[in-house]
């Protein structure tokens, strides 16, 4: 899980330092390590505000193609439309594909990091489908946050259950 992390955080350098929180590959491992240490770190709350911003960023990005996360996730390029050119297609497709990766990425850290469980639904909605590398960080960060082990048939029901109280 620190691996992942730490690729993770390595992945978001440049968003995050558009935001105002630089780090290196060597200080996204030592953040990575300390969380999991149970370590509090000086640089979480900083970090916290950029993913909060990564995140904000990205919703505008998909709001103005007329969609919120998970409607992007299935949503077809011609649902979008407002492309006319092989390279406009390709610029909204990968604008689209950008944000929601950093949406994916910066929820599951600030759910590692912070706890922060409003992207909760989100990242469950990644777990329970069928969406690559985004799925399988979805279940990792949604079980390393919770305690709950990815086994059994109710595991995105507990998770549910877990997210609810907060929503």
């Amino acid at each position: 899980m620190g691996d992942l992390i730490s690729v993770l955080l390595r992945q978001l350098k440049r968003p995050l330092a558009a935001h105002g929180f630089t780090l290196s590959d060597a200080q996204a491992d030592v953040l990575a390590q300390a969380r999991l240490a149970g370590q509090a770190d000086e640089r979480i709350p900083a970090l916290l505000t950029a993913l909060e911003a990564v995140i904000a960023e990205s919703v505008a990005a998909l709001g103005r193609f007329g969609l919120r996360f998970q409607e992007s996730l299935d949503a077809d390029m011609n649902q979008i439309g407002g492309w006319k050119s092989t390279a406009e297609f390709l610029e909204i497709a990968n604008e689209k594909s950008n944000a929601e990766l950093r949406i994916t990425l910066a929820s599951a850290l600030a759910l590692a990091f912070g706890g922060d469980r409003r992207y909760g639904v989100d990242l469950l909605h990644l777990a329970r489908g069928e969406y690559g590398d985004e799925t399988v960080i979805a279940r990792r960060f949604l079980s390393f946050a919770s305690g709950i082990q990815p086994v059994g048939m109710d595991w995105a029901e507990r998770i549910a259950e877990w997210i609810s109280p907060l929503i």
